[in-house]
């Protein structure tokens, strides 16, 4: 669609502003980050585990609904019909599933055994194994910078809507914004901006629902009747009910178990800030979820087939047809600071993986406090450039990457953090055994090699069968030693 050149240019300042005050906010956090308790690891990755209600409850929600929400979603099911909004709305219960589900016991563990990153922490369950913790490490470095690629690409393509630019223009500006709040302020500069981001983006899903659902000209039943008689097909599953059954679960049920979201119950204060957490984000994302899913119906009325650059910019396009420039511009503009904070969270855990995890952890314990905040910064800076490169040439749909990029996260470590939490006979090798053999199904399957999807995304049976295979080995070889179970399952540990 054209916009008219006032309206970019107001859409423009007002988005310029907002990421001034980001930026701004991103070198001032520097300065809390540094007056916080603990050493430069712990600041960095955990925030010093001093997390308050709306920055635990927030940086849940980003992670789990970031551009994937605000355009993955919307544009997947744009492309493919109605019955993928049921799908996204499994993702209510997220926060739930990662606070109340796992959230409690992974904070209490990760102070008794001081574990900073979620791959240590998976090391101190299983026994310390260097196997172990590689493959988790690859696994991490591959598939969670895949899903960085995919959520700087959302910002990406809404720069491009804002200004009529080049979208790799964009892309830079957002690598170097990533690049300053990632080293500058570490997960809780991060975080405390993901607090400003939530809110505007709360109060801008709101008023574009409504200013949206209205622009149509009819009842929102209404636009949804003609619907059915312009686009029947539209409304009946067009790759079948277990597809839809299986992404359900993948954007919905198995999201506590992705190492950008759990990270977060290594952040939170105590006890009752994750209860009161778990309730202001379960509202947040149902607001998010209802809010920009409820427009998908508007969306496929206003802008046929063929009308848009791509599916993902229904969402966008909308904002800007039916809002004031200014207000447009805020909301574009908050979403994109949004993106900004989750890739910036995704930089942090990527950048703990690499220089904490596997160089420190495996190869270099005795690592000298400032050599290590060295080599962490640059290892942001070119994780960043990284993430840039390969998002220059993004896929057609946002949610076919995300969904790739979660599913290998998946099959690799549902199993593997689950039955460590709950599960004393869980050792290193049944969960070796569980993150290759997932991986290794998971491509088999998704690349049609071995036919056992039964209709649905390849990481359920992949997660179904390598989740067996983890149990039968771990009841086939030696179990955990004692003092490591009773550190997870003891009860003589303080809980706060």
């Amino acid at each position: 669609m054209e916009i008219s050149s006032s309206t970019r240019t107001t859409i423009v300042i007002v988005f310029a502003l907002y990421t001034a005050l980001l930026l701004g906010y991103s070198l001032y956090s520097r300065k809390a980050m540094k007056e916080g308790k603990g050493d430069y690891i712990s600041k960095f990755y955990t925030g010093g585990r001093s997390g308050g209600v709306l920055m635990t409850a927030m940086m849940v929600s980003a992670g789990v609904a970031g551009a994937g929400v605000f355009m993955g979603v919307p544009g997947f099911t744009y492309t493919f019909g109605a019955s993928w909004m049921v799908c996204c709305f499994w993702s209510m219960c997220s926060n739930f599933m990662v606070l109340g589900l796992i959230g409690k016991r992974v904070g209490i563990v990760a102070r008794r055994t001081n574990s900073q990153t979620f791959v240590e922490l998976l090391m101190n369950r299983y026994n310390k194994n260097k196997l172990l913790g590689a493959l988790c490490c690859l696994v991490v470095l591959f598939f969670l910078g895949a899903f960085a690629v995919s959520t700087i690409t959302g910002g990406g393509r809404i720069f491009q809507i804002l200004t009529g630019q080049d979208y790799r223009i964009g892309l830079a500006i957002f690598t170097i914004l990533v690049i300053i709040a990632a080293i500058t302020g570490g997960i809780k500069g991060v975080a405390t901006a993901i607090v400003l981001q939530g809110i505007v983006m709360t109060i801008s899903v709101l008023v574009l629902f409504f200013m949206g659902i209205s622009s149509t000209g009819l009842s929102y039943t209404g636009t949804i009747q003609a619907l059915l008689k312009t686009n029947p097909e539209w409304f009946t599953p067009q790759q079948g009910i277990g597809m839809v059954f299986s992404y359900a679960i993948l954007w919905g049920l198995t999201t506590c178990t992705l190492p950008h979201v759990t990270m977060t119950a290594l952040t939170y204060k105590d006890t009752s800030t994750l209860h009161q957490a778990i309730k202001i984000g379960t509202v947040v994302v149902a607001i998010w979820l209802l809010g920009l899913n409820g427009l998908c119906f508007t969306i496929k009325y206003l802008f046929p087939e063929g009308s848009l650059a791509t599916a993902d910019l229904g969402i966008p396009t909308l904002a800007v047809t039916v809002m004031p420039a200014w207000a447009a511009g805020l909301v574009l503009a908050g979403v994109c600071g949004a993106v900004q904070s989750s890739v910036g969270g995704m930089a942090v855990s990527l950048a703990g993986t690499f220089v904490s995890d596997l160089y420190k952890n495996l190869f270099k314990p005795d690592i000298k406090p400032e050599t290590l905040q060295k080599l962490n910064n640059a290892s942001i800076v070119v994780i960043s450039l990284i993430i840039f490169a390969f998002a220059s040439n993004p896929p057609q749909l946002l949610a076919s990457l995300i969904t790739y990029a979660s599913g290998g996260l998946t099959v690799a470590f549902s199993h593997t953090l689950i039955l460590g939490l709950f599960w004393k006979g869980a050792n290193e090798y049944g969960a070796i055994a569980g993150i290759i053999s997932g991986i290794a199904l998971y491509l088999l399957i998704d690349s049609g090699i071995l036919p056992l999807s039964l209709g649905m995304n390849a990481c359920i049976m992949a997660s179904v069968l390598s989740t067996v295979i983890m149990v039968i080995v771990c009841k086939l070889t030696p179990k955990t030693p004692y003092g490591i179970i009773a550190t997870w399952f003891g009860k003589d540990y303080p809980e706060n």
